[in-house]
């Protein structure tokens, strides 16, 4: 089951959503994480990632985890 645009972007950062981290919050992270990609042409993405949840408590970290697990199952 094909989900539209408006669903996925639901389904990626529901993760989040259910760790208590509000969309203006998520938005941030997404533009941080992407703005990082961009700088370092992509190198060492994931540890970026990480960095950008690494004082956040261990559920926030999780769904932030399983949130790029969510990004990386998207297709193209």
């Amino acid at each position: 089951m094909e989900l539209c645009p408006r669903s996925q972007q639901q389904w990626v950062v529901q993760p989040l959503i259910d760790a208590g981290v509000d969309l203006e919050e998520i938005g941030r992270l997404v533009f941080r994480l992407a703005f990082e990609a961009v700088v370092n042409e992509g190198h060492d993405a994931l540890a970026s990632a990480r960095e950008l949840v690494g004082d956040r408590s261990v559920e926030v970290r999780d769904a932030w985890a399983e949130t790029m697990r969510r990004v990386v199952m998207l297709e193209p």
